[in-house]
């Protein structure tokens, strides 16, 4: 996995790190202030980093999805057939979310709970005053990511909607001088308008299931890459269910299949979903009739393992694997 991040002296570091199923380990940092990380530059990074610990190790090289490293993807297919560029799962997910806030209502919404917020807090009285009506409890939630952060900061400020409506009716706060200034009245007006809730409310009900993935992704319980194929489903599962109006969730579908289908979605997702025992014997039937899935799986097959008479061999376990026997033990439920 290739990192790259900007330290504080302004120095921009690329962190090389190795993942297997024993855990992560850190390679080595790259100082790359010095040179622009063109593709290039990029492709003999990933060259001299694989060389070092062996091609035939190696199963997928990941980053972010920036323009050369796409590009240098690009070369070291050539080089190397077998090994895959795997976009960064949670930068991609982040930038689905990047997607959503600039489309109304949410980025309108969005704008409005932070202004109400940087209202409040820039304001050290008034911000005493409103946590004596919320119970010291503050609006913003700091989370790993800015639209994580937007999401959870919605989630706050929708758990204290009422004790928001009760301060800004309140007389301590129109008879203050907040009360009486346009920014002041501004705060009021949208915490005291129903539209904004009730898009408080959709936007939650938007980004909560994709929080999830989001945190599954970035967190380091388990290597995500056999459950981010069921989790977008189940994502877009959830917030389907969660309205009768096809329209309120319709433009943030094809946001995710855009991002999911040009960028995120690897046939080694889709490899890694079918050999999950934990999730493929419990949803059999639907991963079975799932044609993309299987194209995903058998192009992966292929791809990681040139010999047909591997392959075939493969095929022909398949069986064994799906009907839980040998060492897969029984099925489930039965």
């Amino acid at each position: 996995m290739m990192d790259k991040w900007t330290a504080r002296n302004g120095k921009m570091i690329i962190n090389i790190l190795v993942n297997s199923p024993k855990g992560s380990l850190f390679l080595e940092s790259v100082d790359a202030s010095d040179s622009s990380t063109d593709s290039t530059k990029m492709y003999s990074l990933f060259k001299n980093t694989i060389d070092s610990i062996g091609a035939e190790n190696i199963v997928q090289v990941v980053t972010d999805n920036a323009s050369e490293n796409v590009k240098a993807g690009d070369m070291m297919s050539a080089c190397y057939p077998h090994i895959y560029l795997t976009p960064c799962a949670a930068h991609s997910v982040n930038l689905i979310f990047g997607d959503i806030f600039k489309e109304r209502p949410f980025s309108t919404v969005f704008n409005q709970a932070i202004r109400v917020h940087f209202y409040i807090v820039q304001r050290p009285l008034l911000l005493n005053m409103m946590k004596r009506f919320t119970k010291q409890r503050s609006l913003v939630k700091p989370a790993k990511t800015r639209f994580a952060t937007a999401f959870l900061t919605l989630a706050r400020m929708y758990e204290q909607k009422s004790n928001l409506k009760k301060l800004f009716v309140s007389d301590e706060y129109t008879s203050s001088a907040y009360g009486r200034e346009a920014r002041g009245r501004e705060s009021a007006d949208i915490i005291l308008s129903p539209s904004f809730w009730n898009n408080v409310v959709h936007a939650l009900k938007i980004d909560g299931p994709l929080v999830k993935v989001l945190r599954m992704v970035d967190g380091e319980q388990r290597p995500p890459m056999g459950y981010l194929y069921e989790a977008i489903y189940r994502a877009k599962e959830v917030i389907q269910a969660s309205f009768s109006d096809q329209r309120k969730y319709k433009r943030v579908f094809e946001i995710i299949d855009k991002r999911w289908d040009s960028k995120l979605h690897s046939p080694l997702h889709a490899a890694a979903l079918v050999l999950n025992p934990e999730l493929f014997y419990d949803n059999e039937e639907r991963i079975l009739g799932d044609e993309p899935l299987w194209n995903g799986y058998y192009e992966c097959i292929e791809k990681l393992i040139p010999e047909e008479s591997v392959q075939d061999k493969i095929t022909e376990q398949f069986s064994i694997y799906r009907n839980a026997e040998q060492l897969f033990g029984k099925k489930h439920g039965h």
